[in-house]
């Protein structure tokens, strides 16, 4: 009974810090993340709202050919009427290499004030590789990100 008892508790404490939750596609990978606020609000000025998260989360990426990466992300997004707009520095950890750093952009179209789908574009970089590795990655990606 406690159980079920829990997890009501469970999902009325993440609906009131707002977690964002984004499913990316790229070329040569496809990605989710997950990310919680650390502040968010919304400002209101002659009927437009404008809603505000600054948050940190984890994500990760699975190549094509079967690899996988941890990613931690530290992010800042806004819904502002019908436009979508994200800002994020994201550090990726490959299986069995050093870690890749960089940022990320995303903009596109919110179609509610909860969910959207955005044009995203990261460009990530080995600071302290050796020098025979690939030592950057960017890519493009279609991402859909809804806000709870």
């Amino acid at each position: 009974m406690r159980r079920l008892l829990l997890l009501p508790c469970l999902a009325l404490g993440l609906q009131a810090q707002a977690p964002v939750l984004s499913v990316i596609r790229q070329p040569r990978a496809t990605l989710g993340e997950f990310t919680m606020p650390f502040a968010e609000f919304d400002v209101k000025s002659d009927g437009d709202v404008v809603r505000f998260h600054v948050g940190a989360g984890i994500g990760v990426r699975r190549w094509n050919g079967g690899d996988t990466a941890v990613r931690v992300i530290g992010d800042a997004n806004a819904f502002i009427n019908d436009v979508f707009v994200s800002a994020a520095v994201v550090t990726e950890f490959p299986s069995g290499e050093s870690a890749f750093v960089g940022p990320r952009l995303r903009v596109g179209w919110a179609f509610t004030p909860h969910m959207a789908i955005s044009l995203e574009g990261e460009h990530l970089e080995r600071p302290f590789g050796d020098g025979l590795s690939p030592r950057r990655r960017s890519s493009l990606g279609l991402a859909y990100t809804v806000r709870f």
